[in-house]
């Protein structure tokens, strides 16, 4: 089965493990970089293991950060923003500063990777889609859903007109769920749910 990937750029979210479970809109909105896991990767009442997001920490004290949710192979990770934060933190604890992906946990993954290199290296191996208000209709764009899919979102402060520049040059497409401003974690549910009706009526 092709793979759903997400990639949520957070502006603010902190790089430090160092945070209370009980601030998470205080350092960065680490509240929505959780909802967006939580969308990715959760169903009522299962997983779906086809799903990856990448959630990219750009805030104090050490960024850039990449944090990978792999839903294949994780285990003891609920849909809560508590629980999804606490493997944030437990990864950020863990980081060892190092380029290359590093298990933390099961299913999860860190690394000293910046939004950039990791759009380039997606572009090599997956569609790549970036959500935008003024990109094509979902509903009347085509996609291939024999190939891994891979979709870019922003926090509520969006992504920077400089990022927009860099996926303008490699040639991203912009795709849009409506003119309405939906939360990322509500983007990448309607996302997964437009896939999931091209799938079951083929």
């Amino acid at each position: 089965m092709a793979t759903r990937e997400f990639i949520v750029r957070m502006n603010d979210t902190t790089t430090s493990p160092n945070f209370s479970l009980n601030n998470l809109t205080g350092v960065g909105r680490l509240d929505l970089a959780c909802r967006a896991v939580s969308s990715a990767l959760f169903l009522s009442h299962s997983i779906r293991k086809n799903s990856k997001i990448y959630v990219n920490l750009n805030g104090p004290p050490s960024p850039p950060v990449t944090i990978l949710f792999d839903a294949k192979n994780l285990k003891r990770v609920y849909p809560d923003e508590r629980n999804i934060a606490s493997h944030i933190r437990i990864a950020l604890k863990k980081f060892d500063k190092k380029e290359i992906f590093t298990e933390t946990e099961p299913g999860i993954f860190i690394a000293k990777k910046s939004f950039e290199e990791l759009i380039k290296e997606k572009n090599k191996k997956a569609d790549i889609y970036y959500l935008s208000k003024d990109g094509k209709d979902i509903r009347k764009f085509k996609f291939n859903l024999e190939k891994d899919l891979c979709f870019i979102l922003g926090d509520h402060k969006g992504i920077p007109k400089k990022t927009e520049k860099f996926l303008d040059e490699l040639g991203i497409k912009k795709i849009s769920v409506g003119e309405i401003e939906y939360l990322a974690s509500q983007v990448i549910t309607i996302v997964h749910y437009e896939l999931d009706r091209r799938l079951a009526s083929r």
